[in-house]
């Protein structure tokens, strides 16, 4: 029990008149179980001596049933990720003979170090060394992890000096003008993965989808109306509730080379004629004769519950399984933006840059440029189509499922803001609007 005094009166006194400067505290109180977060109550009973309960086998096991729903909490796609990232964090601790778990905070320094001079951008080493901590703590005993003030310090100082001489890498933004050429390419070709092409290029440009989401994606999602389309996204990054997004689309009576609804019911009728499953992914592998396809391997297929493989038995396959198996990788969806980049920016072959930035194009300004488009580009455009009509900010948050005041989001929209805030610009306008001619008055109908 600590004999520290407390302090009820820090003014100094003659020893005559001195008023009690401290108060002993209460005795007979076995404090040896508190923490600092311990509270008690004046006037109310004492909390008795807490008591170690007397554990047993059962209290730390659970079930299989329930084992797959705690392996199933974390997604799939997050999941593989992070086990790519801790897998370079094993082999580099094999390496050099440290030890990967539980690590201490040197061997996590050191990593962090290595990572920098090998030249990793500052966003990877920052993400590897978020999933290599996460990782210590679901695996160690009691949760512990290494510490990391030191390696946040190190990448910070890291993000300054890359900063210096480096971009972020980033897809260009896909604008109607590109989009329409890309969907352009589909239209030529006719062929039943440019159906499904054309619906994730539209689909994922006005709902601002990431790609892992229009992967995600189930016919039964997706509700088809005369003027518009229901969507429902389960697998939103930011709804770590589980919570479901619901998002209109609308038609676009404007540009229908351009709607996302007439391209996906061209797809889904499709889909109906090779008798797509409704409870399966709504963006599906095609075989060369335009077929469902789907390949079981190692690495895609369900497991036994013994853990062996079943590549050459689906019939021992749950609908769940099929399910699964039917979903497109977001690195697919991707690698089909890309494809039709490259494709589009080829039909422009006879147009000059200076051209084409007077057509509004800018993800396929050039060749150089086409090469870098991305998913991503789509939800980048989209984004900075809205933000141009002054849709305000709030809206395009929630439909792109981005955090208020994302810098992300932001960062698409600096460029629309320096164009509208520059004192050029300001000036220019104000020049034009001096320079017109006053407006004429309509006919007295006399």
């Amino acid at each position: 029990m600590s004999t520290e005094l407390e302090v009820l009166n820090g003014e100094f006194a003659d020893d005559a008149d001195r008023l009690p400067a401290v108060r002993d505290k209460p005795t007979g109180l076995d404090v040896s179980d508190f923490t600092r977060d311990t509270v008690l109550v004046a006037g109310q009973e004492l909390p008795t001596p807490f008591a170690q309960p007397t554990y047993t086998a059962r209290d730390f096991v659970i079930g299989a049933k329930t084992a797959r729903l705690y392996q199933d909490a974390w997604p799939h796609n997050t999941r593989r990720n992070a086990d790519n990232q801790v897998k370079l964090f094993q082999h580099w601790c094999a390496e050099r003979g440290r030890v990967a778990l539980p690590c201490t905070t040197a061997t996590l320094i050191e990593y962090i170090g290595w990572m920098i001079h090998s030249g990793y951008d500052p966003n990877t080493v920052s993400a590897y060394k978020s999933a290599v901590v996460t990782w210590q703590e679901r695996k160690t005993p009691g949760r512990t992890r290494p510490g990391t003030i030191e390696v946040k310090e190190m990448i910070a100082t890291y993000r300054t000096r890359w900063s210096k001489t480096n971009t972020e890498k980033q897809s260009p933004a896909v604008r109607e003008a590109d989009l329409e050429e890309m969907l352009a390419v589909c239209d030529e070709r006719s062929r039943p993965a440019d159906l499904r092409d054309a619906a994730i290029l539209t689909l994922g440009f006005h709902l601002l989808t990431r790609r892992i989401e229009l992967a995600r994606l189930t016919v039964t999602h997706l509700t088809l109306y005369p003027d518009g389309m229901d969507v429902r996204l389960a697998d939103r990054k930011t709804r770590k509730d589980g919570s479901v997004y619901e998002g209109w689309v609308p038609a676009r009576d404007d540009a229908p080379q351009l709607c996302p609804v007439r391209r996906m019911r061209a797809w889904l009728e499709y889909g109906r004629r090779i008798h797509q499953p409704e409870h399966e992914a709504a963006f599906r592998a095609l075989d060369k004769a335009g077929r469902l396809a789907v390949r079981l391997t190692p690495q895609s297929c369900p497991l036994h519950q013994g853990g062996g493989c079943v590549p050459n038995a689906p019939h021992d396959l749950t609908t769940e399984q099929w399910t699964e198996l039917s979903f497109l990788s977001g690195e697919a969806i991707n690698r089909y933006v890309k494809t039709h980049a490259k494709a589009a920016e080829r039909r422009l072959a006879h147009l000059s840059e200076t051209q084409r930035v007077e057509l509004g194009f800018n993800a396929l300004l050039n060749a150089a440029t086409a090469v870098k488009v991305t998913a991503h580009g789509l939800r980048a455009g989209g984004a900075t189509e809205l933000k141009e009509a002054d849709v305000p900010e709030d809206q395009i948050a929630e439909m792109g499922d981005w955090v208020k005041d994302s810098a992300a989001m932001k960062r698409y929209f600096r460029a629309i803001r320096a164009k509208k805030q520059n004192p050029w610009a300001t000036a220019r306008r104000s020049r034009t609007t001096a320079t017109q001619p006053p407006a004429l008055s309509p006919p007295s109908g006399r």
